[in-house]
């Protein structure tokens, strides 16, 4: 005997049923903290007085009303370079996110690349950026390079590069001199100028801010209209969304963004970095 198909509306209602618990509103995955964590146990806080944090991966159901739009800075202009406010909130970012891409990961060497003008014009940004990323992907994929690039110019004009490298097949050869009391080393894979290469010993994280300060040291500026460059296999922090109260985010570093503001609160073993 063939049994008889289910009315269609017992089907939507059984389908409504087992994605129900699927389903959230916007306020159940809209935070106002947010909490990016990292491998020797430190972590970022982030407290906002508004829930500007948004799960990710969740899509707009239909028939949702539209969120209420936040203030945000005027667009600019086609063509036309960030400065002043824009300059600083965008240097603000590009060093956070640098900061934290270099938590999450572990790095051999704290680098720097020079440019030999000889072997390429090194005033010449787009000559220079070519061949960066032409070396870079061609370490990635043959050496397993995972690297973090800060361009910068020298007094002249020059473009160099200060930052971290890290990689199986990365070769460091003794260049004979020290630099503070330590062994240098140079990377003969670098074709293109001169290197320094110090292995990191010591409090990393100080290592980490010392290269963030590279971003904007320029009076702003972004050389090579980028501030930094990275690649390999690199892991992102462990990101968690949370709701705590503002009032109870302490020693902290505030800022004011676009209709709110927002509380940022670095901490190590559970106490807070001095």
């Amino acid at each position: 005997m063939i049994a008889e198909a289910p009315p269609l509306l017992d089907i939507r209602t059984l389908f409504r049923q087992s994605h129900a618990r699927i389903v959230k509103n916007v306020r159940e995955i809209s935070h106002n903290g947010l909490v990016y964590s990292y491998p020797d146990g430190s972590c970022d806080i982030l407290c906002c007085t508004s829930p500007i944090f948004r799960e990710p991966g969740w899509e707009k159901a239909w028939g949702e009303p539209e969120a209420e739009a936040k203030p945000r800075p005027e667009a600019r202009e086609k063509g036309k370079k960030s400065e002043g406010a824009d300059m600083e909130r965008s240097m603000r970012r590009a060093r956070a996110k640098l900061r934290r891409l270099a938590l999450a990961n572990s790095f051999e060497y704290f680098v720097t690349l020079t440019l030999d003008p000889a072997k390429i014009d090194r005033y010449d940004g787009a000559a220079v950026t070519k061949a960066l990323g032409r070396w870079c992907d061609n370490m990635v994929r043959r050496h397993g390079l995972r690297y973090i690039l800060v361009p910068e110019r020298h007094k002249d004009g020059a473009f160099h590069f200060h930052g971290f490298m890290a990689g199986t097949g990365l070769e460091a050869r003794d260049s004979g001199h020290e630099i503070g009391g330590r062994k240098a080393y140079n990377l003969p894979q670098w074709g293109y100028g001169f290197t320094t290469a110090q292995p990191l010993y010591g409090e990393y994280a100080a290592a980490v801010a010392y290269c963030c300060k590279y971003i904007g040291k320029e009076a702003g500026e972004r050389p090579l209209g980028r501030w930094y460059y990275s690649g390999g296999a690199l892991k992102e922090p462990r990101k968690e969304y949370v709701d705590l109260d503002y009032r109870d985010v302490e020693n902290s570093v505030e800022f004011s963004i676009p209709g709110a503001k927002l509380k940022v609160l670095n901490a190590k073993g559970g106490k807070n970095d001095d």
